[in-house]
């Protein structure tokens, strides 16, 4: 990496300044979420208000919204449209966060827009102290829709940080919304209960402005029932009012059958594995027609097809080799987990099962450990530093892979050498997967794919699939 993009990069890392999960105190973490969008606001002000200058789709939910943001974006893509789209977190560069029709900011550009992106956080530092300096997201979510507007978009594609109601991303106002599921995941922050949780995500829905829900428990429905009502958007519910049926699912994509509010796709094909997607494309098309409705245009159905059958997103379910096969997942909830365990035996054929783990603190460990201790033969645990966001220590989770019932547990605090060690553990008819947090899934994504790689070509994929 160039020394002026990692200077870059750095300075905007200077945001964090705190554990992201750390307020414990209910009426001081409410204090800095308004400060958080007051501030964000005043951000995008600095910047000359790019949001305001394309449409926006925003995507929220526990699981799934990355991936229904790059179906999306796949999607305009196809039928024409110059398409931003913000996700989060990054797996190996933070340009990943501001991509234009799939193709990552480049380092010039971003150099660029960091500077401008830092003199607006310290002009808000003299504007009002008392707001406090933008964090890490806040500065990244400015940059990425000043890239977008400098780039001519006409879409942007925002995928909601964390929660949605006080997420920084909700100051944009979008054509339409998704929330994709309700589960527990952030449960220190966004609270214990499914109702409480849904309160963040129902935060998302505008004033008359419709909403496309996936499948959401129904005491998290109501909640989001409710505010939909509040506000006078139109819902669209996943199981009610658009349906999709599997067809077949195999280490290549699925095929299923979409019967959406006026469009019907026979035997379509998306690119992104495992069941759980065929919902995500199910969402994404619905949001498409929504989309399309408001906007007076014809959806271009060979286009969308395309669209679909051509997604791929980088760290899920995504296979990086095979004798032995290695599938990176970057399931980190309960939720996810599910979709993983169920999704393996779908997709995949293999002997053994080698399980490369690592988990940050934030996380509910334990369930997810006994969820997935019947699926390993063997487990190799590891450390994924990140600042700003603890982990598990590699000893700690190696002891709670044993008390969960795996005989054959090793640690390897390195993840690179704890990928490495999962690989020699494996015959050529095993499966290694690694899985449990993102963080981990970018670290050891460069056994394949190197940051240079992907900074210079501006692709997750530098060396193409397996």
């Amino acid at each position: 990496m160039n020394n002026e993009l990692s200077t870059a990069f750095k300075r905007i890392e200077s945001l964090i300044t705190r554990p992201a999960e750390s307020l414990d105190d209910p009426e001081e973490r409410e204090a800095e979420f308004q400060r958080r969008l007051e501030r964000t606001r005043h951000l995008m002000h600095e910047l000359d208000d790019p949001q305001s200058s394309m449409d926006i789709i925003h995507v929220g939910g526990t699981s799934g919204k990355g991936s229904i943001s790059i179906l999306c974006e796949s999607m305009l893509k196809e039928m024409g449209h110059r398409v931003g789209t913000h996700t989060s977190p990054y797996l190996q560069t933070p340009l990943e966060k501001a991509r234009v029709n799939g193709k990552l900011i480049s380092a010039p550009d971003a150099i660029r827009l960091v500077d401008r992106v830092m003199k607006g956080v310290e002009a808000l530092a003299v504007y009002d102290s008392a707001l406090g300096s933008p964090h890490y997201a806040e500065a990244w979510l400015g940059l990425a829709l000043r890239h977008f507007a400098d780039e001519g978009c006409d879409v942007g594609v925002i995928e909601v940080g964390m929660g949605g109601r006080y997420d920084a991303t909700n100051v944009v106002m979008p054509r339409v919304s998704v929330i994709s599921t309700v589960h527990y995941d952030h449960t220190r922050v966004l609270g214990e209960t499914l109702d409480a949780i849904a309160f963040h995500k129902a935060g998302i829905i505008k004033p008359g402005v419709p909403v496309v829900v996936g499948d959401v428990a129904d005491v998290a429905w109501q909640v989001i029932e409710e505010e939909a009502s509040r506000r006078g958007a139109r819902t669209i519910r996943l199981g009610r009012d658009i349906h999709y049926q599997p067809i077949e699912l195999t280490r290549h994509g699925g095929r299923f059958t979409y019967h959406g509010l006026k469009l019907t796709l026979e035997d379509a094909t998306v690119g992104l594995l495992g069941q759980h997607q065929l919902a995500n494309a199910a969402l994404a098309l619905a949001a498409l027609e929504l989309y399309a409705e408001a906007q007076g245009f014809e959806l271009d159905e060979a286009a969308l097809r395309r669209g679909l059958a051509n997604a791929c997103f980088a760290g899920r379910l995504e296979v990086m080799q095979t004798n032995p096969l290695a599938v990176l997942d970057g399931a980190h909830n309960q939720e996810k987990i599910g979709a993983l365990l169920a999704a393996i035996p779908q997709v995949f054929d293999y002997n053994r099962l080698i399980l490369v783990l690592g988990m940050l603190e934030a996380k509910t460990v334990e369930p997810i450990m006994q969820a997935l201790a019947p699926l390993a033969d063997e487990v190799v645990t590891t450390y994924p530093k990140v600042k700003g966001k603890p982990a598990i220590l590699a000893e700690d989770l190696a002891d709670l892979a044993r008390a969960a019932g795996v005989s054959r547990v090793e640690a390897e605090p390195v993840p690179l050498a704890a990928l490495e060690r999962g690989l020699a553990l494996a015959g050529p008819d095993d499966l290694v997967l690694v899985t449990g947090s993102l963080y981990l899934i970018g670290m050891v994504r460069s056994h394949w794919h190197s940051v240079e790689e992907i900074i210079t070509q501006r692709t997750m994929f530098p060396n193409g699939h397996p």
